[in-house]
């Protein structure tokens, strides 16, 4: 059964052997890529490269982060996150896969994203909603 996040902090806060901790939780970290992430969405979504390229606003790029030439910011990622119709659980997951701060309801730029995602809107008409409240859009359309 796999160990929950606090699980495994308190555990790792007790521990006095690393190598042990290692050892035991191997199954319990992530391994996963950003892109390996991403083309395994794209497959469960059944949309194609294209469409996830035109719907995240990001063009071509997709495809450079898609085979792993390229290393995309947090920004892009949400883009993408947007395209592929990743929903708020799934968006976070890939932020903490490419150790980028997950989204936070504190911050009013990252509730105005998790909004989106929540509600199914697409990456245009949240940066719109960023654009009426002054914060800076996703792609950065201002």
């Amino acid at each position: 059964m796999a160990a929950i996040t606090e699980d495994l902090m308190n555990e790792l806060r007790k521990t006095t052997d690393i190598k042990s901790f290692f050892d035991k939780h191997e199954k319990e970290f992530i391994k996963e890529t950003p892109s390996s992430f991403l083309n395994y969405m794209i497959v469960g979504k059944n949309i194609t490269p294209s469409e996830a390229a035109k719907a995240s606003g990001v063009g071509e790029y997709v495809y450079k982060i898609l085979n792993g030439t390229r290393t995309p910011s947090r920004n892009i990622l949400i883009a993408v996150a947007f395209g592929i119709k990743l929903d708020l659980e799934e968006t976070q997951l890939l932020l903490r896969i490419s150790k980028f701060a997950i989204l936070d309801s504190r911050d009013k730029r990252d509730s105005i994203i998790i909004y989106g995602l929540v509600n199914g809107l697409t990456i245009f008409e949240t940066d719109e909603i960023l654009d009426k409240n002054d914060m800076v859009t996703i792609n950065k359309l201002n």
